[in-house]
């Protein structure tokens, strides 16, 4: 009987010493978005870039519950700007069975020169998930949950830019998607890829001016604790918590900024318990997979 009382008392302890699970849940509404054509912007015209052309260091980070993993040569936009969250076909990051694959990267510049930067990586599916771009030192940094990625410094990449060639009709901030499909060919007219809408729900999104948190000092996989909640400070040049009221489809910038997302074709806040309602529903840039950082240098301009 004693020896049995002594081997449930260490089984406990043991138990007791197991690190917990990665867990989130929101603490308000949560922006809902349905992947068909639904999706939210910042005018360009009213509002120009979020990030100041030249900033040295930032963070752009969110919480996102992936649905639906793009089909074909779909890329589900998350967010897009001078920061670009994406989802991506599985073959780009190799998932694991309840996974997805997406992709992080930013435009940045040096003295003659720009391009952008970036990294592929896992996120799980019908979970939440905290994902994050972090730039600093001529370093592009990026967190999944509780892992941060230290990157080698960029040698030809020291601040952000703007002056980079894209798309017609991109300039605007969007989360979700844009007004219809946006298709990218290589040179030789093939379609490299078509971006269209995420399928899930995000709970926040904030752009700071500087590298927030403790950066690894090293590349390579670092542990990271996620910020459970976000908040405004003098650092921040637009947050959205999506806490309006049920059914909002008009964003307040908790930054005091004034950087108000406008929903489109649907796109709405609901209750942050509500969000498990999504388990119910339907089921050249070149960035190398399984957390490995590369440089795409284009447009190579002298000055």
């Amino acid at each position: 009987m004693f020896t049995n009382f002594k081997l449930l008392l260490s089984v406990v302890l043991l138990l007791s010493c197991v690190v917990p699970v990665f867990s989130f849940e929101p603490s308000g509404g949560v922006l809902l978005l349905d992947g068909e054509d639904d999706y939210a912007i910042l005018p360009f015209a009213e509002h120009g870039y979020i990030i100041p052309e030249g900033a040295r260091e930032f963070t752009v980070e969110a919480w996102v519950y992936p649905k639906a993993e793009p089909k074909e040569k779909d890329n589900d936009l998350i967010l897009s700007q001078q920061v670009v969250f994406r989802m991506i076909a599985r073959d780009r990051c190799r998932p694991k069975k309840n996974q997805f694959c997406s992709t992080r990267y930013a435009y940045l510049s040096r003295e003659g020169a720009h391009g952008i930067a970036g990294i592929d990586d896992a996120i799980e599916k019908d979970q939440w998930n905290y994902i994050a771009i972090i730039f600093k030192n001529s370093t592009l940094y990026h967190v999944t949950n509780d892992q941060i990625t230290g990157g080698r410094q960029l040698v030809f990449a020291n601040r952000v830019s703007s002056n980079i060639r894209r798309p017609e009709g991109v300039e605007a901030f969007v989360v979700g998607g844009f007004d219809e499909d946006k298709e990218m060919f290589d040179r030789h007219g093939q379609l490299l890829f078509q971006v269209s809408w995420f399928q899930g729900a995000i709970d926040a999104i904030r752009f700071s001016n500087i590298a927030r948190y403790d950066l690894p000092n090293e590349p390579g996989i670092h542990p990271f604790i996620p910020p459970q909640r976000f908040f405004s400070d003098q650092h921040t040049l637009a947050f959205w918590d999506f806490n309006d009221k049920e059914g909002e489809t008009v964003f307040q910038d908790e930054s005091g900024n004034g950087n108000t997302l406008i929903g489109m074709n649907g796109a709405m806040t609901i209750g942050g318990a509500g969000v498990n309602l999504i388990r119910d529903t339907d089921d050249g840039l070149n960035v190398r997979p399984n957390n490995s950082l590369t440089t795409t240098w284009g447009l190579i301009k002298l000055e």
